[in-house]
């Protein structure tokens, strides 16, 4: 049987350059999902991001006496630069949001299972990359909003561990001055993350080849057939990337971005500085009461352990069931995160430099965590009719036991209201001993009851 023409070209590239790996090899009908090409409209917006940020190039000047004029210029002067300008902003923002939407499909998948791990640790590490871009490409404008936004990033790298923090803040940033910082987010911008970015596709992409597509989680129903790239996947391909761009493109000339004013220490000073809204829901979680001064370095290590975890993933979960469906802990842990992280980039975008207090920060959060969790559990007990193990069975048994859950939840809330008063009052000055010791006799007995409690749950169980 002849082969197609791109099959032959395909088949002359290989032989010529010696592959022993398949370039472009036939790929399962099953993969005709957008939701499989989460990761390729990520590419196709690189590409994009490369083409806007090269026209931009000819005009862009990376001097904090240019930087803002020059990005004025080709907004306002440059033909179609305002599009130009609006396509890279929003084709930013596309990019990050997609290889979110990419990790979490991805998760929920579990396409990290053997033999793809380093994909997925591949992948982690080419999501850094994508919020590094954000947050380099962010400054360049050099207006009051990307400069207050970017020194509130930098800041944070100061709280990190002495061995590592400097050496980021001066990798980054420079010795400190404007002019040092803009240069080296300019540099690393244009030169450094992209290429990192390009050889950790190649990488990745070379992996997916001698891998192929993982099967759907729910399992394949019938024989799947073999679809050559050649024309059938390349025209899928085409028509979603165009699809894709045609959306970014209209969005973009509808709303057309408006640059704000140009940053000076007189225009910060008057305004509340905000990283940008991938960044929000991390800074909101440090401006909690307790995180304030020495308490963020507990919070940023609380973040960089779950990324580590997140990206040890593969090596951490090696049970082989893929189904979500039966995999109630990794999927409630997945619905919880999501959940947070859309609460707190909420909350931070509505509270601009406010400082949360405590108790208002464990109710909300511990209070989004329980309900998804709860809501959870009854679609995997009710609808899924999955015999939940350990430790998820445990939390079903408040759903069993109403009354003596109801006597749970008042020392609970006791508890949760010393405890923050506890923390609140040890960390402001002067302390006030006498309230801080009344604290801390309630939250003991509060403690004491839910522990009371919880036995009686365990024997309720038991009998059960």
């Amino acid at each position: 049987m002849s082969q197609n023409p791109g099959r032959k070209f395909v088949e002359w590239f290989k032989n010529r350059f010696g592959l022993t790996t398949t370039v472009l090899r036939p790929v399962p009908d099953y993969t005709l999902n957008p939701l499989y090409w989460l990761g390729a409209l990520a590419v196709i917006t690189f590409g994009i991001q490369g083409v806007t940020g090269l026209l931009m190039l000819i005009y862009y000047v990376p001097t904090i006496d240019q930087a803002y004029s020059s990005t004025l210029f080709i907004i306002n002067d440059v033909p179609l630069g305002n599009l130009i300008e609006t396509v890279h902003l929003y084709g930013a923002y596309a990019m990050i949001l997609l290889t979110f939407l990419h990790l979490f499909r991805g998760y929920f998948s579990s396409v990290q299972k053997k033999p793809r791990e380093m994909m997925w640790v591949i992948g982690m590490a080419m999501g850094l990359i994508v919020l590094a871009f954000g947050l380099t490409g962010y400054l360049l404008p050099w207006t009051v909003v990307s400069k207050s936004a970017t020194d509130v990033s930098i800041g944070m790298l100061s709280f990190l561990p002495v061995q590592i923090g400097p050496i980021l803040t001066f990798l980054i940033a420079g010795s400190g001055s404007g002019a040092e910082e803009l240069t080296r987010f300019f540099d690393l911008h244009i030169i450094v993350l992209p290429a990192g970015l390009l050889s950790l596709l190649a990488l990745k992409m070379y992996m997916f080849e001698a891998h192929g597509a993982s099967e759907p989680p729910l399992g394949v129903k019938k024989e799947s057939k073999l679809i050559p790239w050649f024309p059938t996947i390349y025209l899928y391909f085409a028509m979603i990337g165009a699809l894709f761009a045609a959306i970014l493109f209209v969005v973009s000339a509808m709303f057309p971005v408006h640059l704000p004013a140009q940053y000076s220490a007189q225009a910060a000073a008057n305004y509340v500085a905000q990283p940008e809204w991938y960044f929000l829901w991390m800074y909101q979680i440090l401006k909690i009461q307790s995180f304030e001064g020495s308490g963020i370095y507990y919070a940023l290590g609380a973040v960089t352990l779950v990324a580590i975890l997140f990206t040890l993933l593969p090596f951490l979960d090696r049970g082989s069931q893929r189904n979500p469906k039966l995999r109630p802990l990794y999927s409630t842990l997945g619905f919880i995160m999501i959940a947070e992280v859309l609460t707190l980039t909420i909350w931070g975008y509505l509270t601009p430099g406010q400082v949360i207090p405590d108790g208002l920060a464990v109710i909300v959060n511990g209070g989004v965590a329980v309900a998804v969790g709860a809501i959870s559990l009854l679609v995997f007990t009710r609808k899924f009719k999955v015999r939940v193990k350990l430790p998820l069975r445990i939390l079903a048994l408040p759903l069993k036991n109403k009354s003596i859950t109801v006597l749970f939840m008042i020392p609970l809330i006791l508890g949760s209201v010393c405890f923050a008063n506890l923390m609140s009052s040890l960390t402001t000055a002067p302390v006030n001993i006498g309230i801080a010791a009344i604290d801390f006799i309630l939250l003991f007995i509060s403690f004491v009851a839910m522990a009371r409690v919880m036995r009686s749950l365990t024997v309720a169980a038991q009998k059960k």
